[in-house]
């Protein structure tokens, strides 16, 4: 809360970027998750400029395409990092002028409907030719362009990931990405958040965003 109060912005991943999305069923285990979305694109510690930083990936689900950022039955969290153990590791690994050549996870198990708890995971396309921007928003705008941003869902359930389906991010939206405020409560696909870790989240999320909107952020 004194953070965000004092930044008027996220504790962490303050800076980001809106997204047009669409999700696409390859497996009946996605078939809930399919259709438009929005999707928030960040660091968690730099701007856009950053060269060693976590990458965010927020997934907000949508019945109907909207650029409302409010619009939207359900949110999923995804970073570039595997767990809180290997995170320091991670960032090392992760390609912060680029967010389209990264994996992501969810980091902490989600319910998804007959699946059980599993994580879900997002593997880039192949690899781009690194002259295509002099940041991560530039490389982001080149691979929009060119329909290279896409990434293949798959979900993890102790075993090797399967693929289910494909995230498609289609156009940069000129909207304040700071009114797509994630909630750990907005299940509306049956995607549910497990365990302690998404358990302080629940908690966290809604006192950051108290704070933010006390500053009008």
């Amino acid at each position: 809360f004194p953070v965000s109060l004092w930044r008027r912005a996220r504790a962490v991943h303050a800076e980001g970027v809106v997204c047009r999305a669409e999700i696409i069923a390859r497996d009946p285990a996605a078939e809930r998750l399919a259709g438009p979305a929005l999707v928030r694109l960040s660091g968690a510690l730099e701007g856009m400029q950053g060269t060693s930083d976590v990458l965010g990936l927020d997934i907000r689900m949508q019945r109907t395409a909207s650029s409302n950022a409010a619009d939207g039955d359900q949110d999923l969290l995804l970073g570039s990092f595997e767990s809180f153990l290997t995170a320091t590791r991670d960032r090392a690994a992760t390609n912060a002028g680029d967010f389209v050549a990264n994996r992501y996870s969810t980091v902490t198990p989600w319910w998804l409907g007959a699946e059980g708890p599993v994580h879900l995971r997002l593997a880039p396309p192949p690899p781009a030719p690194a002259e295509r921007g002099a940041d991560r928003l530039a490389r982001l705008d080149a691979d929009l362009k060119d329909g290279r941003a896409r990434f293949e869902l798959a979900v993890a359930a102790g075993g090797p990931p399967r693929a289910i389906g494909e995230l498609r991010l289609l156009e940069r939206l000129a909207i304040d990405d700071r009114t797509l405020r994630a909630s750990m409560f907005r299940t509306g696909r049956g995607l549910v958040p497990l365990g302690l870790r998404n358990g302080i989240r629940a908690t966290v999320y809604p006192i950051s965003q108290a704070a933010r909107r006390l500053r009008g952020g």
